[in-house]
């Protein structure tokens, strides 16, 4: 009867829905740091709301996708309201310093309005990424 146990517990258990994927916040040297968690792919909003760093802020999205924490190719952030930002992904990072200040923007507000997006990573299929509840980021 014993070896049945963890059967039934994992058929107990497997009867619930997981819970959403959601932010987790943390600081890390000064900056405010979000991560969410899908699959095998993670985002993280690094935040340097009082420019800690000096002048060039820090701010920007890192991806570790399915392990590769430093591609660098064309990524596009497609949000359930229509809105898409394409930007730059240089070593697992898409800077603020880098960007235009209006796709910045659209990236943020993306993040804050929307609990899902889809990752376009170069010519890879494009992959849909749960978020959790939005946001409101310290990022400006």
């Amino acid at each position: 009867m014993r070896a049945l146990n963890p059967l039934i517990l994992g058929a107990f258990l497997g009867a619930f829905p997981m819970a959403a994927a959601a932010w987790d916040h943390s600081i890390e040297r000064g900056l405010d740091l979000y991560q969410a968690r899908d699959g095998g792919v993670s985002v993280a909003l690094v935040c340097d709301p009082n420019s800690v760093y000096g002048g060039t802020s820090q701010s920007g999205v890192l991806l570790n996708l399915v392990g590769n924490v430093d591609a660098s190719l064309p990524v596009t952030f497609r949000f359930p309201d229509g809105m898409a930002v394409q930007a730059e992904l240089v070593h697992g990072r898409v800077g603020k310093a880098e960007m235009d200040a209006g796709a910045w923007a659209s990236l943020l507000d993306g993040f804050r309005r929307n609990a899902a997006m889809t990752l376009e990573v170069g010519d890879a299929a494009s992959r849909p990424i749960e978020l959790g509840e939005p946001v409101m980021f310290t990022c400006v």
